[in-house]
């Protein structure tokens, strides 16, 4: 994988720039893999359960691998998988480790899963430098990223502060609802950010839908670990 340096950074909007210099990613080689581990809050059915997760990135080739456990009264209430493999997405949930009630497949989900996958290379920025990410001027805190994968392809912004850092995330995504898939706005507002292994990223943040006069927060994670490799 290449290394990032101020030659691969030269063509990129004004803000990304800055945050990859912020970042100090410069100097270091794009990682293959990439391996995070979270903890945080989801809502689900109105009630906001802890859960703890560990996720798994290919980096060259979009692709990533969500495990998590969600806890109920600090026993194991379910686990979920989302996934990106082989421009496929999918979100598989059983109760109780054993009971499925959730197994979603088909367009509108490698639409999401791509999306995701898209947010969240806030955690491996060096992929900014490269072709895998394709990026659009818009001002000097907010600039357009898109990714490509066989036919699909999804585009959102990315904004940033006055010194570089990461704010925000904003974009249409596939959501399932009651009445089926719809594509509504996304965004995933941060509000922390630290460093692991020299690189600063962002390590508190939340996801939601923006539904008409009301967002829907469903989720909010902090950043524990991560691994290059």
């Amino acid at each position: 994988m290449p290394i990032v340096n101020d030659e691969t950074i030269a063509g990129l909007p004004p803000p990304v720039q800055r945050s990859l210099r912020r970042s100090d990613v410069l100097g270091k080689q794009v990682p293959t893999r990439v391996t995070v581990r979270q903890k945080g809050e989801i809502l689900l059915r109105d009630r906001w359960l802890p859960f703890t997760a560990v996720e798994g990135y290919n980096v060259s080739s979009p692709g990533f691998e969500w495990k998590a456990v969600v806890k109920l009264a600090g026993l194991p209430l379910a686990r979920a998988d989302d996934s990106l493999s082989d421009r496929r997405g999918r979100m598989h949930v059983r109760l109780l480790g054993m009971f499925t009630v959730v197994d979603e497949v088909g367009p509108e989900m490698d639409q999401g899963a791509l999306m995701r996958w898209l947010n969240e290379t806030m955690w491996f920025p060096h992929v900014w430098a490269t072709d895998v990410i394709s990026w659009k001027p818009v001002d000097d805190a907010t600039a357009l990223g898109a990714v490509t994968v066989g036919n699909l392809r999804v585009e959102a912004a990315f904004c940033f502060d006055s010194e570089g850092r990461l704010i925000d995330f904003r974009g249409d995504r596939y959501r399932i609802g009651e009445t089926g898939p719809e594509l509504v706005r996304w965004a995933t507002p941060i509000t922390g950010h630290d460093r692991f292994d020299g690189i600063e990223v962002p390590t508190f943040g939340s996801a939601l839908w923006a539904l008409g006069e009301q967002d829907l927060e469903y989720i909010r994670v902090q950043i524990t670990d991560i691994r290059y490799t």
